[in-house]
């Protein structure tokens, strides 16, 4: 099983941990713990788990042929079982017996699940603090960049981009703590045997869930948790959320991309954001691959919360529907936060056009300032209405609403030349910007 470089993007390196054999590796991962535990409990002979862990390697075995089988044994654990058994049988009848003794299929793929989303976890970790520092960087270089205010995708008064890359950097931040305090409680061992007694183990059976989890490296929860699937779908969640959260990012950064807007742009590499018909184009294909995902992942995450409703002590249907879709939750993912990291490191400011986008407004997104200045004079019905003239003069003489404001006898009476360009100084509707971005990044607000 070949391994990506370690510095090969999330998505690569997420295909090889959630592969089929890496699967089966860390199945077999578990039945070499668990014969080690019940070795150290003394309840098998310590050289029957040497033998089973001989053995429980992956490259003993046909990966293709043991799915096949599996999908009408109705789980990978039993032609796997049933394989390795056959195996340690040839060199050592008396070891093959303690093959996945007290354990049970389920014990097997959870934990193996366990594994993978662990390793994943930390991969996904590591990729998401590049992308938070780029955007945190972005957001110090421009904390002064003026930039349009935008809802309701119509212009409003003005914020910086360092503002909007702090409000991404701190929305990824609490995903990625979101994720890891949820990954926290959800990846732990599952060992409990058939029915989540223990039984065949007898009164030794904790203590070899102890010696088990020490040898994962997981943690041992209270119980099995069989058909109580509440941990692991809250893991999903956050990561659909964090998806969320990346989806809006790429929705504003392709908005800001367009050729009209031309505020920003992706890395313009080889081969990158080309059009197969159109020359010209310079398409936001990191964007499009994040919000393809943040799209997809809600829909996989529905299943997993219907699958909840499990019947008794093992489900029927419902634990068996998220072993494909909790690994396509988490490669969508990697997909993304990949997509993100290149875009995000490479991104490019156009600074000039933000300043002449808002410019082309010609000042009608001070219609707020202006308002409330003449407010207490004129009370806020007369004031909007006096304004809402001002800057219909102002739209359709394609003048700045300054120079229509400073001509208004109403205007003059109530605000003075200085007062007015207070008013229509972009510094002045700032407002607590620079404090809110450093308290976005975690820093000491400065006023």
């Amino acid at each position: 099983m070949s391994k990506p470089a370690e510095n090969s993007s999330a998505s690569l390196r997420l295909q090889n941990i959630l592969s089929l054999e890496s699967r089966i590796q860390t199945m077999l991962q578990f039945e070499a713990a668990l014969a080690k535990a019940e070795a150290e409990a003394g309840l098998i002979p310590e050289e029957a788990a040497a033998t089973i862990v001989e053995y429980c390697k992956v490259e003993n075995f046909d990966a293709i042929d043991l799915e096949t089988r599996g999908t009408r044994a109705g789980t990978l654990v039993i032609p796997l079982v049933k394989d390795l058994v056959s195996k340690i049988k040839e060199k050592s009848p008396e070891a093959s017996h303690f093959v996945h003794f007290g354990s049970t299929s389920q014990d097997v793929l959870d934990t193996a699940m366990v594994l993978q989303l662990k390793d994943s976890i930390s991969i996904l970790n590591k990729d998401l603090e590049r992308i938070e520092a780029a955007f945190a960087k972005r957001a110090r270089e421009h904390a002064s960049t003026l930039l349009l205010g935008r809802t309701l995708l119509q212009p409003g008064p003005p914020i910086t981009f360092g503002l909007k890359a702090a409000g991404w950097a701190a929305a990824l931040r609490r995903g990625r703590e979101r994720l890891n305090t949820s990954a926290e409680k959800a990846l732990v061992l599952q060992f409990g045997g058939a029915v989540g007694t223990l039984s065949t183990l007898g009164p030794g059976g904790l203590n070899v869930a102890g010696l088990l989890a020490a040898e994962l490296g997981l943690p041992l929860p209270d119980a099995p948790w069989h058909s109580h699937r509440d941990r692991l779908v809250e893991l999903a969640s956050a990561v659909a959320v964090l998806l969320g959260s990346l989806g809006k990012i790429a929705k504003d950064m392709s908005l800001h991309m367009q050729a009209e807007v031309a505020e920003l742009s992706e890395p313009c590499k080889e081969g990158r954001g080309g059009s197969s018909a159109m020359p010209h184009k310079r398409n936001p294909v990191g964007c499009m691959t994040v919000l393809a995902a943040a799209n997809r992942v809600p829909g996989l995450l529905s299943s997993l919360l219907t699958g909840m409703i499990q019947e008794h002590e093992r489900g029927l249907g419902g634990w068996q529907a998220e072993w494909r879709t909790i690994p396509e939750i988490f490669q969508e993912a990697a997909n993304a936060i990949s997509a993100m990291v290149e875009v995000s490191e490479g991104l490019e400011v156009n600074t000039e056009n933000m300043r002449a986008n808002f410019e082309a407004t010609n000042e009608i997104v001070f219609s707020e300032a202006l308002a409330a200045a003449l407010l207490p004079e004129l009370g806020r019905k007369e004031a909007q209405r006096l304004v809402a003239q001002l800057v219909e003069k102002a739209v359709s003489s394609k003048q700045k609403l300054s120079a229509i404001a400073s001509a208004n006898e109403t205007v003059i009476g109530i605000v003075d030349e200085s007062g007015l360009k207070q008013i229509f100084d972009p510094n002045h509707l700032l407002g607590s910007t620079s404090v809110l971005i450093e308290r976005l990044l975690g820093g000491e607000p400065r006023e």
